[in-house]
């Protein structure tokens, strides 16, 4: 009988506002712990509540692409482009039918679709662009990333609010365990949108929300008081583990599961005590025979959005009542501020665990105000 396939983690790849390269430029972003929040540069922000936002500076981002992809593709494009070849490279991995690709995106191509409806608006079908159409599908991203590294598997584009990145990794490792692939390169992108950025902070979505609070991204603090946005492509290649030896790769660490689903409730309304009776972390630490107190640290999806926040201290606590060390969870948005790319980050920092002396495995939490939940445990390569 054929053992299970073990899936590994062999190359990163992110374009953010904190930093941009491979595993190196990675490691250094999380342990620098500079937050590149600031005031938002890219476009007048004046008469709103909100004002910070973690951007991406363009001269990064125009050194990572060449002349060509700059002129064709939108910008989300070229962030998801730019963070998947320095993955791939990172990786020393190469293309063809084995290799599959995983975008996960909370916005997707946002401004394309904004500027082509404006030119039908504008003057009517005359005004409609086939040169800016090709963004306004959801899949635009992954459609050029794969084009241009190469991957000729399976590829897929999952569109979901604040975990993102989460379900696309472990979408990947689900498409290697089950042999539909060999390698993946999985990840998450957004940008900010100043059409998107100005609706979300006059609803007061973002911080502070409507209220006398300074502005600033605090998870699981007291003051809370809303998220900031972030903007980048953070993206990781998962491989198996006997071909990634095979061809002498890095193993950074292994994914030994992933699991996800969906909480019929919006966090609002959930008191503080509820369980998850379907938790994907106890369905998952069971599935690998994995104790709680074994587990050696958790990062979260909290944001700073207080109903998220709270309503993802009550699950963990409630799921992980023999672990009271590992809540509050870590959480990365107030580092990169919160963007589809964050649930690889989440990722990617569980696998760099170990450079840091971590020995055990790390749980990747994540929950989006719609109910969608993820679990993802890494650990060091055995």
């Amino acid at each position: 009988m054929t053992s299970p396939r073990r899936v590994v983690i062999t190359g990163m790849g992110t374009v953010n506002a904190a930093t941009a390269g491979g595993t190196p430029a990675l490691a250094g972003a999380l342990e620098g712990a500079q937050s590149p929040i600031r005031p938002v540069r890219a476009f007048d922000v004046s008469g709103l509540p909100s004002r910070l936002a973690a951007e991406v500076d363009e001269a990064v981002l125009a050194g990572l692409v060449d002349r060509d992809a700059a002129r064709r593709l939108s910008r989300i494009c070229r962030l998801t482009l730019a963070a998947c070849r320095l993955a791939v490279g990172d990786a020393r991995i190469d293309g063809g039918p084995a290799l599959g690709l995983v975008v996960g995106t909370e916005h997707g191509d946002f401004r394309s679709s904004e500027e082509f409806a404006a030119g039908f608006l504008r003057r009517g079908v005359a005004g409609l662009s086939p040169m800016i159409f090709p963004g306004t599908v959801m899949n635009s991203m992954g459609a050029v990333a794969a084009i241009e590294i190469g991957a000729k598997g399976p590829t897929v584009t999952l569109n979901q609010a604040t975990v993102a990145g989460d379900l696309a990794i472990g979408r990947a490792a689900v498409l290697i365990r089950s042999g539909q692939a060999d390698a993946v390169v999985a990840g998450g992108v957004d940008e900010i949108c100043p059409q998107v950025y100005r609706r979300l902070a006059e609803m007061a979505v973002l911080s502070p929300m409507g209220g006398a609070l300074p502005e600033g991204c605090r998870p699981f603090a007291a003051d809370h008081n809303g998220p900031v946005l972030g903007e980048g492509a953070t993206f990781l290649v998962l491989e198996d583990l006997d071909i990634a030896a095979a061809r002498g790769a890095t193993i950074h660490a292994e994914v030994p599961g992933a699991l996800w689903g969906n909480l019929p409730v919006a966090p609002h309304t959930a008191p503080r005590s509820r369980r998850d009776r379907r938790s994907p972390v106890l369905r998952l630490l069971a599935r690998l025979g994995l104790p709680p107190e074994g587990l050696a640290a958790c990062y979260g999806a909290g944001n700073g959005d207080p109903a998220l926040d709270d309503w993802e201290l009550a699950l963990l606590a409630a799921d992980l009542p023999a672990a009271p060390g590992l809540s509050p969870p870590r959480s990365l948005a107030m580092l990169f501020g919160q963007h589809g790319g964050l649930g690889a980050l989440r990722v990617a920092a569980a696998a760099l665990e170990g450079r840091r002396g971590s020995a055990g495995p790390t749980l990747v939490h994540g929950l989006a105000r719609g109910g969608c939940r993820t679990a993802i445990v890494v650990s060091r390569p055995a």
